[in-house]
This record gives structure tokens, C-alpha cells and sequence, in this order.
């Protein structure tokens, strides 16, 4: 039995790898509510995140064993391992009946906070963050400079389910965007030295390029501090859904046994003075579990309640906790059984499927692209797919009626893959985003983002 300081240690390691190294595992950000480790979201390009786990998903067994009551320590010990390696998690999911048998493939977390960068079009690029660590400033300044040397005019910026990192890093992002020497952000504490302010820094090399920002609900923390910050600064068009609301400034004491403990002394304000924190008096498990709300824009009485600021420009924005976009967009997330069945299958049916049949599609991605939106839902024949699925695993028993309505997202999840495995992870994305209604919203809404620049 391993003593508390040995368990402390290794939980500080565990942590500090996640913003400075690697490890090998699942890839989710999770809590441990009502004795289950609760996923409050996937970490991008991970196994968890291929297999379509969600914020919310409860694992209720690992290895056909209970996890319930499971300690932090044990799922370390639970979900970790070599790469290549198989877990098997069952997953209660809200708003479905039975559980989710998902068997894992171990693989190694990617530690690049930079997940994608491109060009989605002639002049607007596209920058993917899954969190902020030791290099993320970097990273994203590269991306954006590869970008504008490619014709680069106008940017989305990604924060959906970055679950946050480190401040420094959130605040010189921010930074890059802001050329003037407004505050970017302030932080109170209930001691003297907790009370911070943060300014920007003028620049001629600042970015003035019009940005729209993506958010979810899984966005926390450092992502907050961003979105935020350009929101209240009228600096970028926030498109989404309300951020998860977590802005607490934590200071970290090293031990003398080589871990480490964190102290909450201050919180998180925007630059028009909204908390960034939600109110967690009634509890973690409550806290949390607002993560579950089918939609959280609606059930807050239109807004009406929230407490309101205004940006440098006078625009109305809410606080509250959270970041409220500035256009609510949502993404479908709720599936047929049978396709629920298809994307979670332990065989990843859609990779293996995609592997199958890209020598049908080795060209160049620019002639792939055009093809396939131009023939959205009929780039492959579902009655192909379905039998190559039934012969997989005939216990599928799939009939053309059983996917018929989620077609367009299964077609448009085995073309990312293709895309993936002909021309890389850059491709993976831009081929989903096709089908990412929060992204083309976003694009829509470019023009809102131009005006603020003006």
C-alpha cells in the first residue's frame, strides 16, 4: 500500500506533465462526482476523443470492475498505460438508458497546445488550442505567422474544450491581439499581494487581424481569460456556447517531499469586471454537473438575471460567471442508438473503414475538398458501409434505416479519417469543420468581427 506523500508526489507529477511533458493514456480532463470519474472533456486528438466521449460521460466501470469510489490516484493507475495497450471503460451517458462498453487503445497525449493550423479558405485561417502550456504562445504565434504568409486576412481562433493551463500564457495570447495598453485582465484575492492587474503592451507587431473566437462549455480558465478579454475589448466575435465558468488563481507551494500543494488566493475579472468564476456554494458535484444542461443560454431566463458590463465600445455583455458568446451556436451531439453504437465501437469501425477505402481517394486534398462538398451524403454509399459494418460485427445487425438520418455526420467522420490518413491531422480538421455548424457559424459572423476592427 502506497503512503500518502508517495500518492501526493505522484499526483504532482501527473499534473506538471500535462503542461510541461508527455504521457501515455486516455486523454481526458475529468472530476470525480458522485463517486464516478465524470469527463468534463475530452482532450483533442486523444483515444477518448476519437471514440467520442463527451463532457458529462460518467465511467462507471473499468475492466468490467467498479469504478465507483474510485480515488484520483487509482485512476491514474486505472486509465494510464503503454501506448498500444487496451482499457475498456463503460460509460453512462445523460439521456441514455444503457451504458456504453468502450474498449481504449492507449496512445501517447499530445503535448503541442497547437492541435491544427490552416488555411480554410483563400484569406481565413484556422488555429486549433487544446490548452495552455509552457509553449502555447509560442506555438500560436508561429501558426499565425505561417498563416499570414500564406494570405492569411482574417483568423478562428479554437478554444472549445481547452480546459485551461497556465495564466502567463493566456495573457501574452491575448496580448498578440491588443495593440493598445488597456487592461487585459485583474485578479482579488482576500489578501493585499493577491491583487493583480494586467495590461497590455502596445505593439506595431500586434495582430489586427479580424478573429472569431470558438467557446463550448468545456472551455475553462485560461481559454476564459482569452475569450474574455477580446470580448470586453472588443477585439473578436465570440461564437458558441457559455464557457464553463472557472476563474480561480491558484499559488503553488513546492514540499520538501517533492510534492506540491495549490491554494486558491484570488479570482479571475475580465477587463469589464465580470467574474469569470460561476458560484460553486452549493456544491462541486452541482458545480459540475451544470455541464449536463441540454442548454444553458435558455435556462438562464433569457440572460435577464445575469448581471450586465459593458465592452470598451459599449456593447452589452453578461456576467456571472462564464463567457456568453456574442452568437449562441450549438453542435449536435445526440445520435441514433445504432449510430452511437458505430462511433463508440471498440474496433474503431470508422477508422478501420476509412483505412479501407482511401486508395479510392489518393489525389490531392484540394480536388478531394471540392468533391466531396459538392457531394455531401453521396461520396460513399451508405449501403457499402453497411454491409462492410454487418460483416465486421453482424451482432450490429445495421439497416439502412437505422443511420439513414445521421448519414451526412458518419460520411463526413470516415472522409476526415481518409483525409487523415492520406495528407495528416491538418486535413482531419479542415474536412470536419465542413460539418462543424459552430464553425461555420462563426464564419457567417466574420463581418461582425471586421466591424469591431474598423
Amino acid at each position: 500500500v502506497k503512503k500518502r506523500d508517495e500518492i501526493a508526489v505522484e499526483s504532482f507529477k501527473y499534473m506538471q506533465e500535462n503542461l510541461n511533458g508527455n504521457f501515455e493514456g486516455i486523454g481526458i480532463e475529468f472530476a470525480i462526482l458522485d463517486g464516478y470519474i465524470t469527463v468534463i472533456s475530452p482532450i483533442p486528438g486523444t483515444p477518448s476523443d476519437r471514440a467520442g466521449l463527451i463532457g458529462g460521460d460518467k465511467i462507471t466501470k473499468i475492466d468490467s470492475k467498479s469504478a465507483y469510489k474510485i480515488t484520483q490516484e487509482e485512476v491514474f493507475t486505472k486509465l494510464r498505460g503503454k501506448k498500444g495497450s487496451e482499457v475498456e471503460v463503460e460509460i453512462q451517458r445523460f439521456g441514455l438508458t444503457e451504458p456504453l462498453k468502450i474498449t481504449l487503445i492507449r496512445d501517447k497525449i499530445p503535448i503541442h497546445s497547437v492541435m491544427a493550423a490552416f488555411l480554410y479558405n483563400n484569406d481565413t485561417g484556422y488555429i486549433k488550442v487544446n490548452r495552455f502550456a509552457k509553449q502555447t504562445f509560442i506555438e500560436v504565434k508561429e501558426a499565425i505567422d505561417s498563416l499570414e504568409s500564406k494570405g492569411m486576412n482574417n483568423i478562428v481562433l479554437d478554444l472549445r474544450n481547452n480546459g485551461g493551463g497556465l495564466m502567463d500564457q493566456a495573457i501574452s495570447m491575448l496580448d498578440l491581439f491588443i495593440n493598445s495598453n488597456d487592461t487585459i485582465l485583474y485578479t482579488k484575492g482576500r489578501i493585499h499581494n493577491a491583487n493583480e492587474v494586467f495590461y497590455a503592451k502596445k505593439n506595431r507587431n500586434d495582430n489586427k487581424m479580424p478573429i472569431s473566437v470558438l467557446i463550448n462549455r468545456a472551455s475553462a480558465s485560461a481559454s476564459e481569460i482569452v475569450s474574455g478579454g477580446l470580448q470586453d475589448l472588443d477585439r473578436g466575435i465570440i461564437v458558441g456556447e457559455t464557457s464553463f465558468g472557472k476563474g480561480l488563481v491558484q499559488k503553488q507551494f513546492s514540499l520538501d517531499d517533492g510534492s506540491a500543494v495549490r491554494i486558491t488566493v484570488a479570482q479571475y475579472y475580465t477587463p469589464s469586471g465580470r467574474l469569470i468564476q460561476r458560484k460553486y456554494e452549493d456544491g462541486l458535484d452541482v458545480y459540475y454537473n451544470d455541464l449536463l444542461t441540454t442548454n444553458r443560454e435558455a435556462n438562464d431566463s433569457s440572460l435577464v438575471n445575469k448581471p450586465k458590463f459593458k465592452t470598451k465600445k459599449g456593447r452589452e455583455v453578461f456576467g456571472g460567471g462564464g463567457i456568453t458568446p456574442d452568437i449562441y451556436a450549438s453542435n449536435k451531439m445526440s445520435f441514433l442508438d445504432k449510430t452511437q453504437s458505430i462511433i463508440t465501437h471498440p474496433s474503431r469501425l470508422i477508422f478501420k473503414y476509412a483505412n479501407e477505402i482511401k486508395n479510392n481517394y489518393k489525389t490531392n486534398f484540394k480536388q478531394f475538398n471540392n468533391q466531396t462538398l459538392k457531394n455531401k451524403g453521396k461520396n460513399i454509399a451508405i449501403e457499402n458501409f453497411i454491409q462492410w459494418i454487418n460483416k465486421e460485427d453482424g451482432s450490429l445487425d445495421i439497416q439502412n434505416l437505422d443511420i439513414e438520418e445521421d448519414w451526412i455526420y458518419l460520411e463526413n467522420r470516415i472522409l476526415a479519417d481518409i483525409a487523415n490518413a492520406l495528407w495528416g491531422k491538418d486535413y482531419y480538421y479542415q474536412t470536419l469543420l465542413k460539418e462543424d455548424n459552430q464553425f461555420l457559424i462563426s464564419l457567417d459572423h466574420m463581418n461582425d468581427a471586421k466591424a469591431l476592427t474598423d
